[in-house]
């Protein structure tokens, strides 16, 4: 027996070093492993929870959804709107070129629009297109129209009377402004300016101020002339606004034009005088 043992102590020796290079092992292994193991559960914590957030988030749009399509007065009347704009579209509009974005629109009108007149927008308010204008019209006389109070009076839901007011007048170089209500300035404006208007952008949104545009400076386009409005179509009531003051005119004074342009997603039209 005594010849096994060497062999049994050195089994058992083996065992012991095994067991302890193993423990060392693991706790080498764990120095290395843990903080690995830390960042994923971190970052799987953080994973679940944007998960749930945004499940929560997509199931309040459903229901703001739902709830709009079935309960939204204005947004009832926008789906109104667009389609009373479609069929106006198809009727009036086949054949014309249109655009996503009301500066692609505008950006086209000016490129129709003949050389020489004076370039005429009513309602300025941020001077934004404006601007647009006076660039494009290069050294013509450009001259913008705005009493900068807002409003004059109630046009649509969420916008009364005073909306768009500004306290500061806009910059905008190569353009003069003339601040007033459009029939307290523009009759005089007129007398003074004695030729013709090439470019008129109708930037006003009320019938009254659309009408009062159209009366004063409407004899003063010419074939060629572009006209250019700003909120024609596609909108809850457009057909008691900027198009109605349009068609009056062209009715009772027996212009004769045509439409180039429009914006399909928004409310622009642009149109042409032809005789």
């Amino acid at each position: 027996m005594l010849h096994l043992a060497p062999h049994s102590a050195l089994k058992t020796l083996g065992r012991s070093a095994r067991g302890t290079l193993g423990r060392g092992l693991h706790r080498l292994a764990r120095r290395f492993h843990d903080p690995y193991t830390e960042e994923l559960n971190r970052v799987a914590a953080e994973l679940r929870a944007e998960i749930v957030r945004q499940g929560d988030r997509c199931f309040d749009r459903v229901i703001e959804f739902e709830i709009r399509s079935r309960r939204d007065i204005i947004y009832a009347g926008d789906q109104d709107a667009a389609r009373e704009s479609n069929r106006f579209a198809r009727e009036h509009l086949t054949g014309t070129r249109h655009f996503a974005r009301p500066q692609e629109t505008l950006a086209y009108a000016l490129s129709l629009a003949p050389s020489g007149g004076m370039a005429l927008e009513f309602g300025v308010a941020s001077g934004n297109t404006l601007r647009v204008i006076a660039k494009a019209r290069g050294d013509v006389e450009t001259y913008g129209f705005d009493w900068f109070q807002g409003l004059p009076e109630n046009w649509l839901n969420g916008m009364p009377a005073g909306s768009f007011a500004r306290e500061d007048l806009p910059d905008v170089p190569g353009a003069e402004l003339v601040v007033g209500l459009f029939a307290d300035t523009l009759p005089g404006f007129l007398e003074q300016h004695e030729g013709v208007v090439d470019f008129l952008h109708v930037d006003g949104d009320l019938y009254s101020s659309a009408k009062t545009v159209l009366d004063l400076a409407g004899p003063r386009l010419r074939p060629g002339s572009i006209v250019h409005f700003d909120e024609f179509f596609n909108y809850p009531g457009w057909q008691n606004h900027e198009q109605k003051a349009w068609l009056e005119y062209v009715e009772r004074t027996g212009t004769e034009f045509e439409y180039v342009a429009y914006t399909y997603a928004d409310n622009q039209v642009t149109a042409r005088i032809t005789g």
